[in-house]
């Protein structure tokens, strides 16, 4: 079992204390999408904050309030699901490392040409570029710290993004169709 140290533990329970405050406050102002963007806000805040200290497990956990089910012909799993802006904009940023089937699984709010980089990532990983469809489209590898947009080479209204290697080391290419489970928002055409 993993030790922390005595300020360690304060300062986690401090910022626990802290996010039940301010959750507080919001509620008395009677804005329930305030209240709920506090929260998830204060969440990552804690994550971020405690990320040094975690293991990939522990830190997989404290998000799992926005995990999805993925599967693919021959394998499923659990990810994380960003289908905020604010979600999508941290993606997997301030990572020291991920288990080996954890990813992020990153909803656009409308099909189109998508572009990620990889600033304040430590985790060299593969993306995905999936169709509304549920297609892969493109399959890239990503390097640390690199603030290259990596461009869809068409339009998408998904992107996966897993530890580099994934893909191949589990036959998953280019053509391959994804099945996502749960609560995916409606496609939005424009």
């Amino acid at each position: 079992m993993k030790k922390y140290s005595h300020s360690s533990i304060i300062g986690f329970f401090a910022i626990i204390f802290t996010s039940l405050l301010s959750l507080q406050a919001n509620a008395q102002n009677d804005k329930p999408g305030d209240l709920v963007k506090s929260a998830q806000a204060n969440i990552k805040q804690v994550i971020i904050n405690t990320s040094d200290e975690l293991t990939e497990e522990e830190l997989a956990f404290l998000a799992d309030d926005s995990n999805i089910n993925i599967s693919f012909a021959n394998k499923s799993l659990q990810v994380e699901f960003a289908d905020s802006f604010e979600e999508r904009a941290l993606g997997l940023m301030y990572r020291k490392g991920l288990c080996e089937d954890c990813g992020m699984l990153f909803q656009f709010d409308v099909e189109r040409m998508a572009s990620i980089w990889m600033k304040n990532t430590f985790v060299p990983l593969d993306l995905a570029y999936i169709t509304v469809d549920g297609k892969i489209i493109d399959i890239m590898q990503l390097k640390p710290h690199d603030l290259t947009s990596v461009k869809s080479s068409k339009q998408v209204l998904y992107a996966l993004e897993m530890n580099q290697g994934w893909f191949a080391k589990n036959n998953i290419k280019v053509g391959d169709k994804i099945s996502i489970e749960g609560r995916v928002k409606q496609a939005s055409f424009k």
